[in-house]
């Protein structure tokens, strides 16, 4: 969950593409069907069929967060949604959800300093929310802040050992501040959990790479671009 703006791993050979997601829109509930009472007139819509009213659509309800994956899909309008947000959570200003879903959005238009705002008043509510630690960590990457970011991902990883987007983060991040052996041992660790990952099996490369492993490298650039054409 790339996300615009991207920074890649340092040195080595063009990361294949790859965005970090962003939005699913949550389908409305279909009008469930019955018996036939006497339907009372909604106001507005359009008649239907057997003299029956159809009430016009309800305003969109804030969809819940989605899980923080490179993701290839982009909303079809951020700056729509991200308005719809704003009203939601002027109500519920500590949402959790909302302001991890607005903090996911702003990530994706590139407006790291509000999506950082967003994650860690999250944090200030549950300081072990998952998905907001592993977006915050991602964030403060993009923002260059590699270091910074590394403490967050870290914790998120001992939270759940089994999400291979954190590890990724997270090797990418020691990767550019040249912990070259954390690096190594977080980016395997995310190849183990999705071993067809284009960008994961590129960064393995660039680590080994700076590691001085020619020939293990060259491996994993093939097999990143293996997998880039899956």
């Amino acid at each position: 969950m790339d996300l615009g703006g991207r920074a890649g791993p340092r040195r080595g050979r063009p990361a294949p593409g790859g965005r970090v997601p962003d939005r699913h829109r949550r389908p409305g509930h279909a009008r469930r069907l019955g018996a036939r009472p006497p339907a009372p007139a909604a106001r507005g819509g359009a008649p239907a069929p057997g003299g029956r009213r159809v009430p016009p659509p309800s305003a969109p309800a804030a969809a819940a967060p989605v899980p923080l994956e490179p993701a290839r899909e982009t909303s079809a309008d951020p700056d729509a949604a991200l308005v719809v947000l704003d009203r939601a959570l002027e109500a519920e200003p500590l949402n959790a959800a909302l302001l991890l879903r607005r903090a996911v959005l702003l990530t994706a238009t590139n407006r790291y300093g509000a999506a950082q705002r967003d994650l860690e008043q999250v944090l200030r509510g549950d300081p072990a929310h998952l998905e907001a630690l592993t977006a915050l960590g991602l964030v403060l990457s993009r923002k260059g802040r590699w270091a910074d970011a590394v403490p967050h991902l870290r914790r998120a990883a001992e939270l759940d050992p089994g999400r291979a987007p954190t590890w990724h983060y997270l090797g990418e991040a020691l990767n550019h501040i040249d912990d070259l052996d954390g690096a190594l041992a977080a980016y395997e660790r995310a190849a183990e959990l999705r071993p067809f990952h284009a960008r994961t099996l590129h960064g393995l490369g660039v680590v080994l790479d700076r590691l001085n492993r020619p020939d293990d490298a060259t491996r994993m650039y093939r097999r990143s671009r293996e997998a880039a054409g899956r």
